[in-house]
């Protein structure tokens, strides 16, 4: 809930920022212009992460945090190369109650580097973005161990080092819903997803209970997938826009 209520005081708060601003603008002729977009930009985003798949055993919600550099060759194409940090926080669904023993819980995070294209179609002040991008993320799988004892019952859960890897390969994609404010400035919503590739993460679960003679030793391999739901800005770099022209600001 801390999560999704500082999202929304900030989506709150810039929305309110961009209302004041584009009534500054009004009466003046051409107040964007709607035949090309900036060629530079640089966007900023902050977001929620919410755990999927196999992920979502052993993660819960967290933040991310991400910027891009994109160029675009002309209004309608560009290319796109970003840096995402995020974090999970720990979480084991098969460990809910107090009687928990030698318990490590911390934080799982990855930054990645990763580049792609993105397609843009505008509209008035409204501009509509998908984009999609391949790259590397650097994992960080910090020790975490949980134990739960009790009559007739065990269950243990920790990482597994030996088959942990530190970086894998990644993918990432989404859309951005962007309103312009300014010539140079744009306000987004933003829906995403992104996963490492070759499951880097690794983890053992043993489970004896009375019903099971033989103690059950379970490996898991997964991948760290993650929905993200964020709000942002996207701003010009520069005044020249896809087509050569220069943004005239009187």
């Amino acid at each position: 809930m801390k999560n999704i209520s500082l999202l929304i005081v900030l989506f709150v708060a810039a929305f309110g920022f961009a209302q004041t601003d584009s009534l500054q603008l009004k009466g003046t002729q051409d107040v964007i212009h709607l035949r090309e977009i900036p060629r530079n930009n640089l966007i900023v985003d902050l977001g929620i992460t919410q755990p999927i798949a196999n992920y979502g055993d052993v993660a819960r919600s967290g933040l991310q945090i991400g910027a891009e550099f994109s160029y675009y060759t002309n209004k309608h194409l560009g290319l796109g190369i970003s840096v995402r940090h995020q974090y999970n926080e720990f979480g084991y669904l098969d460990f809910q109650n107090d009687d928990r023993t030698n318990v490590t819980s911390h934080n799982w995070t990855s930054t990645s580097i990763a580049i792609g294209p993105t397609y843009s179609y505008t509209k008035g002040r409204f501009q509509f973005d998908v984009f999609a991008k391949t790259g590397v993320a650097f994992l960080n799988n910090p020790e975490n161990r949980v134990s739960e004892i009790g009559i007739g019952n065990t269950q243990v859960f920790s990482n597994d080092p030996a088959n942990d890897s530190a970086s894998s390969a990644y993918l990432e994609g989404g859309l951005r819903f962007n309103y312009y404010f300014r010539r140079s400035v744009q306000l987004f919503f933003s829906p995403q997803y992104n996963t490492t590739l070759g499951k880097p993460i690794a983890y053992s679960f043993r489970d004896n209970n009375s019903t099971a003679p033989i103690q059950q030793n379970i490996f898991k391999k997964i991948n760290a997938s993650n929905l993200i739901f964020s709000v942002g800005v996207k701003i010009a770099i520069g005044k020249e826009y896809s087509n050569g022209e220069n943004r005239v600001d009187e």
